[in-house]
């Protein structure tokens, strides 16, 4: 938990997954559903077991059918995909997204990362290279393909300027950035089919 950045709750409310910066992991917790407490599970940690993308983690996001989760690793401009057991938590390594693999772009400083309420794709929060980045999921063993990449400046898009954070609406057709370094709230439509994504 050194420089705990991000913590989230499984969507069966059984488990607590929680990002450490500086400790470079994702920790695990068991959740008692009557008291809130908390059990520790796990680690999952950079260069361990062959993990990769968490250096600097900085926000995890569980699928919504709550097979895997998705970090982001800051540092690594990366985000890291892991497969979850829904009976102990438990998560296994299964691929890393980097930025500046095949036409992979927009990850720098990767701040945020979100799964769509469908299931269907993932957004992820390039604060130092303001843009969002695209990618749609698949369901069954939660890999990613990249699909496209919005920049701030570009196609009339504005707003991203430093975006750390990065939210889709629950009807899945906006997606909405916090432009932090421009005071701003960029907004965008989405197409459900494809994840991608259209300034409004």
């Amino acid at each position: 938990l050194n420089g705990l950045r991000a913590v989230t709750v499984s969507p069966d409310g059984r488990h607590v997954y929680a990002a450490g910066y500086r400790g470079q992991a994702v920790a695990v917790f068991g959740r008692d559903s009557t008291t809130g407490g908390l059990t520790f599970v796990e680690k999952q940690k950079e260069g361990v077991g062959g993990v990769d993308g968490l250096e600097g983690a900085n926000s995890v996001a569980v699928s919504p059918d709550g097979k895997h989760l998705y970090a982001a690793g800051l540092l690594d401009a990366a985000v890291a995909v892991f497969s979850r057991d829904s009976i102990s938590g438990k998560l296994s390594f299964v691929e890393v997204q980097k930025n500046g693999t095949g036409p992979l772009a927009g990850l720098w400083e990767v701040f945020s990362v979100t799964v769509s309420p469908d299931g269907r794709h993932v957004y992820a929060a390039g604060f130092g290279d303001s843009a969002v980045v695209v990618f749609s999921r698949d369901s069954r063993t939660g890999r990613l393909t990249f699909v496209e990449t919005r920049w701030d400046g570009i196609d009339g898009v504005d707003g991203l300027d430093g975006i750390s954070a990065i939210a889709v609406s629950p009807d899945g057709e906006s997606v909405y950035g916090a432009g932090c370094l421009e005071d701003a709230l960029p907004v965008f439509r989405r197409d459900a089919a494809t994840g991608r994504l259209v300034f409004v």
